[in-house]
């Protein structure tokens, strides 16, 4: 560990990267992946999803995503127990990854923020210190935020190894190989839908600040689109597995919820149409949005922005 701390300065040097603490805590998130790939419940598999996961499967992101979101996803088994059964074990699986965690050598549960949990330990948010050589950065949380969620996943997951910025740049130290990831496409959709319930948030109180993880899907989207392109037909039928998958109440509920949707999407495609910064990308864009919705975003003047 002394050796590949020292190499730090010169990752980011060559990578233009204004703060060592980046590299440093790049390096500290995929050394908490290593240690979260040896935990192998029976009623669950823990899949990387979410940004960092993107960034980690060579999508350039070009911003530092400093959480790990694991999905914890249900086998068949699991969910033939009944409700009580369930949330005793999704509390015994949270309470295994802490323990591991509080038992490290490198780790520790950060005290001054307390777990987050919710939905019958369905969500669990656990702030996760690592050992901090180097000065930090506003940017920068003291900590690396863990978040776990039991959820189905759309298509199965790949396995992909992976590599901390110094690993990859200078060939030193281990990857973590073959851990379950979610793909590109499913993070894609699912992300999209994210986009429109913000959007649709916001327009309901436009009072609001600005949504920072509106911004965050939408550059992630980008991204995406900018290096594999866009694929119509297989990204259309995921994000109706997502609508089919929030709307399970009433029929009114259910109207209400695609009407939100829409009006969200229609909304974040004029966004992207009027005044997206990437405009090589909007022909893209324009294609997308037309063909999920089979309406096409209009221009608006700057008096109706």
């Amino acid at each position: 560990m002394p050796e590949l701390t020292s190499l730090f300065p010169d990752v980011a040097d060559a990578l233009d990267i204004e703060s060592v603490a980046i590299v440093e805590k790049d390096y500290f998130v995929v050394d908490l992946l290593r240690l979260l790939k040896e935990i192998k419940p029976e009623t669950h598999t823990l899949v990387f999803a979410g940004g960092t996961a993107l960034s980690k499967a060579g999508i350039s992101l070009n911003r530092m995503s400093e959480d790990i979101d694991i999905k914890l996803v249900p086998t068949e088994n699991f969910m033939q127990n009944g409700r009580d059964k369930r949330r005793k074990i999704r509390k015994e699986i949270v309470q295994i990854i802490t323990d591991v965690i509080h038992n490290s050598d490198i780790f520790s549960l950060d005290n001054e923020n307390a777990r987050i949990t919710r939905d019958e330990y369905r969500y669990n948010e656990i702030s996760v210190r690592y050992p901090q050589t180097f000065a930090q950065v506003p940017c920068l949380r003291p900590f690396i935020k863990l978040e776990l969620m039991e959820s189905t996943l759309l298509e199965h997951p790949e396995s992909r190894d992976i590599y901390s910025l110094v690993t990859e740049l200078t060939g030193k130290g281990t990857p973590v190989t073959a851990f379950p990831c979610a793909t590109i496409l499913s993070t894609q959709a699912e992300k999209l839908i994210s986009m429109m319930r913000r959007t649709a948030a916001h327009l309901r109180n436009p009072e609001q600040q600005d949504d920072e993880f509106l911004v965050r899907h939408i550059y992630d989207n980008y991204c995406i689109v900018r290096e594999k392109g866009v694929n119509v037909p297989v990204l259309k039928n995921f994000v109706q597995i997502c609508i089919h998958a929030m709307v399970t109440s009433t029929h009114n509920f259910v109207a209400h919820q695609l009407m939100n949707l829409r009006k969200g999407w229609m909304h974040s495609g004029i966004i992207l149409y009027t005044n997206c910064a990437f405009n090589d990308l909007l022909n893209r864009w324009y294609l997308v949005i037309h063909r999920l919705t089979g309406k096409k975003p209009i221009p608006v003047s700057d008096k109706q922005r």
